[in-house]
């Protein structure tokens, strides 16, 4: 499972800079750490909201 969530993380950033796929990379990365917080909301609550603003400032 960690594997996969680090490949998802390194396969990221390249597909958001790809007009083709930035909508379906931004749904991706806002999915992966809407459920980290879920998994650790106190850990990760200001890491997560920062990260998910990003992916909205790309989407603009």
């Amino acid at each position: 499972m960690a594997a996969i969530v680090i490949t998802t993380e390194i396969a990221l950033p390249p597909t958001l800079l790809i007009p083709q796929t930035m909508p379906y990379a931004a749904v991706a990365g806002i999915t992966m750490h809407a459920a980290f917080t879920c998994l650790k909301p106190r850990q990760l609550i200001t890491f997560s909201g920062l990260t998910l603003g990003t992916y909205i400032a790309f989407a603009i």
